[in-house]
């Protein structure tokens, strides 16, 4: 017969009203990146919550929808997004990269 170990001491530490940080209090320590950190723990928590993120493609579905109205307004030459003048896309580009 196995006996978890585990340090007595510990549950003794414990303050009321304790809540852990993970919904399945199974852990592990693992190493990654420090780089990576903030992102690994974001998508962890997300599954222990029961959340299956959608795959990252690096582009929202907004973003994504927004280029595609400027590229359709390129397009069909729309006043200010001629090719003989791109000015009005160079602005509408950079107020995009501010969305993000």
């Amino acid at each position: 017969m196995s006996m978890k170990k585990y340090n007595p001491k510990s549950l003794a530490n414990l303050k009321p009203g304790f809540k852990p940080k993970w919904n399945d209090t199974n852990t592990k320590l693992i190493r990654i990146p420090v780089a990576l950190e903030k992102q690994v723990l974001d998508y962890a928590h997300q599954l222990d919550d029961g959340v299956t993120p959608p795959p990252q493609s690096g582009v929202t579905n907004d973003f994504e929808k927004k280029v595609l109205n400027i590229m359709a307004k390129v397009k069909d030459k729309v006043k200010g997004y001629k090719s003989n003048s791109a000015s009005q896309l160079i602005k509408d580009l950079l107020a995009l990269s501010n969305d993000k």
